[in-house]
């Protein structure tokens, strides 16, 4: 496989082996299975699932750390009107292991690259 697109926390992905991704944060989990694998390709090997293909991608989840504030400001001119909010997005570390085929019904269309 050299990438695949999937679905994960209803957000698209472009993977590739031993990519790591950052994601939605996704709790106290060890591994990750997604079963919404939209595309994958591999050399001229194209396959594009109607909506999903069944294959599955395993994740390793490589930990979670925040990302930068995010600061938002409102202001009022001549009414002493300051408002800040603040937030900071945690996001969980995540690492292509494994794609494998999930034998059920046929619903992926092979295109030939030309």
């Amino acid at each position: 496989m050299q990438y695949a697109v999937c679905e994960i926390s209803g957000r698209q992905y472009t993977v590739k082996p031993e990519q790591t991704l950052e994601v939605d944060y996704l709790g106290d989990i060890k591994s990750l299975s997604v079963n919404k694998v939209l595309l994958m390709v591999d050399g001229e090997k194209i396959e594009v699932g109607t909506p999903y293909l069944n294959s599955a991608l395993e994740f390793e989840v490589m930990g979670d750390k925040k990302l930068a504030k995010v600061r938002v400001a409102k202001f009022h001119a001549k009414a002493n009107y300051r408002k800040v909010k603040g937030q900071r997005r945690t996001v969980s570390i995540i690492k292509l292991s494994v794609s494998k085929s999930v034998n059920k019904k046929e619903s992926a269309k092979t295109v030939k690259k030309s």
